[in-house]
């Protein structure tokens, strides 16, 4: 296969064509040129993921300010095509600036207020130019999915954006960053720097590790972490720090804690040569893939919420995000969708007043049918879990009560399986832990039941009542139990019939449950 040369839009929208008429995917994979091994790897993952990918070639003038390196940006055009000629790309465009930007063209696109932080506080016009060809190039190709780097965060986050507000039907794939031996972030403007400026340049990625590090070893507070970093560039006086700083993945706003999906971002100069890197934090030994996932997955911070940070609570809320402990298990629809500790910071601003804890099956499949999600418009569940607890409504019920599942994934068949419940067992320890002053658990349903029973209190099977059993008398059975997070005090424990799984019905604990243990 011989790598097509394209000029011009017209010959791309005929090739873009003739791909679709085939029912083929087609990737892009925007550059300015000057290619290394970080956009070569993103070629290779297009090449994965699409049937055809078309690379473009454009040093765009629109996002270089006046006194910027437009004119220095470096251009070789001739080693590029052999690059992508031997990674087997199937198109190159490579189009002259009045092909993207004929006369008369007056028509720009305005990112918004994220686009005027960090890069855009320090370049002003650059995103307007950048998210102006971007869509100019999707435009152009109409790609299937787009495939950029991690390297320029704040691009990728703009771009997501972008796609989002616009509705433009392509799919952002971000790949991680690639490293020079000495852990500078492989960039086009590196070759403008000397053996000695490589070594001062190198201290970026180690500011970077340094934090990270820190964060691993449990130092959160985002001060500690920047401050530490400012005593590393301090060391080296030929380095100018344009911004460091420690931000939420979906805002860029500044946070005050570095949690799992937190972005590091740094920008330096040397001379006339500008660097920028950054560093997705994560738990340890997390693949670069992980941290992307993590970054680009977390939510977007609950801005009406008074409560104060809470890093464990969306630590846990990551780790059961990206659990894949039931890969293995066929009857789990994976990932987990809804669950407790997505809205814990949102509904429980104070976590020690929750007296009762309530253990239902599996999670729901769809988010309509999340208590959490639509409290205001309660399902058959909650109708009937409201009864069994002597409560009203969602407002009266979060004043002392939350509800979390024995499996935090949904369970595609009638039956949860012992695997599941074992693996998800570890999730509900550590949930445990964030009630301190939790007086009851109530236990609804077989499944929730057999996961205490043997996962939290450590039973053998060969001890335990059949469910069916334990609740024939009375429709309820309690105990007193003693679990480690608790200490010495005892904790009362209430197992009933499931709202909805079971066809039979226990009856309402309000008055029971409002006593004192």
């Amino acid at each position: 296969m011989s790598t097509r040369w394209i000029f011009t839009v017209a010959e791309m929208i005929s090739f873009a064509t003739e791909v679709r008429s085939q029912s083929k995917t087609l990737a892009l994979v925007p550059t300015m040129g000057a290619l290394h091994e970080g956009h070569l790897s993103l070629v290779r993952q297009a090449k994965i993921q699409c049937d055809v990918v078309v690379v473009s070639i454009f040093v765009n003038p629109a996002q270089f300010g006046p006194t910027e390196d437009f004119a220095r940006y470096p251009r070789n055009p001739e080693k590029d095509f052999e690059l992508l000629e031997s990674a087997k790309v199937h198109a190159v465009l490579a189009p002259s600036v009045d092909e993207v930007f004929p006369a008369g063209f007056s028509t720009f696109v305005d990112p918004g207020q994220i686009a005027t932080v960090w890069e855009g506080a320090q370049r002003p016009v650059h995103f307007r130019g950048v998210a102006t060809v971007v869509l100019r190039l999707f435009n152009i190709v109409r790609p299937d999915v787009a495939f950029f780097g991690q390297k320029d965060f704040q691009q990728v986050v703009i771009i997501r954006r972008l796609v989002e507000d616009l509705n433009l039907p392509v799919r952002i794939v971000v790949c991680p960053i690639v490293r020079e031996a000495d852990g500078l972030a492989r960039s086009s403007r590196n070759v403008y720097l000397s053996a000695e400026d490589r070594r001062a340049a190198a201290l970026l990625s180690r500011s970077l590790k340094r934090a990270e590090g820190l964060a691993h070893s449990g130092e959160a507070d985002v001060e500690t972490l920047l401050a530490e970093m400012g005593k590393m560039f301090a060391a080296e006086p030929r380095l100018q720090i344009d911004y460091a700083a420690i931000v939420d993945s979906a805002t860029l706003e500044p946070v005050t804690h570095a949690l799992p999906g937190s972005v590091a971002l740094v920008a330096a100069r040397l001379g006339a040569v500008r660097l920028i890197d950054n560093l997705i934090f994560a738990p340890p030994g997390s693949s670069p893939e992980m941290k992307l996932q993590l970054a680009l997955t977390a939510p977007q911070p609950d801005r009406e919420s008074a409560a104060a940070p809470r890093p464990e609570i969306d630590s846990l809320r990551i780790k059961i995000e990206n659990c894949r402990d039931c890969a293995a298990v066929t009857s789990i629809s994976l990932p987990a969708r809804e669950f407790l500790f997505k809205y814990l910071k949102r509904d429980y601003p104070n976590l020690d007043a929750i007296r009762v804890l309530v253990i239902g099956g599996c999670a729901p499949i769809g988010p309509t049918d999340s208590p959490y999600r639509n409290p205001e418009q309660p399902n058959l569940f909650l109708t009937r879990l409201y009864e069994l607890l002597g409560v009203q409504s969602f407002a009266e019920f979060k004043l002392s009560f939350a509800l979390t599942d024995a499996a935090r994934c949904h369970a595609v068949g009638n039956r949860v399986d012992e695997r599941t419940l074992e693996y998800c067992a570890k999730h509900l320890r550590e949930e445990l832990k964030l009630f301190p002053n939790v007086q009851s658990i109530v236990i609804l349903g077989e499944y929730a039941y057999l996961q205490f029973q043997r996962h939290i209190l450590g039973r053998e099977r060969s001890s335990i009542k059949p469910f069916p059993e334990l609740l024939k008398a009375e429709g309820w059975a309690r105990e007193s139990v003693r679990l480690p997070c608790y200490g010495e005090r005892d904790l009362r424990v209430l197992y009933c019939y499931h709202p909805t799984f079971e066809n039979k019905k226990s009856p309402p604990l309000g008055g029971y449950l409002s006593s004192k243990p």
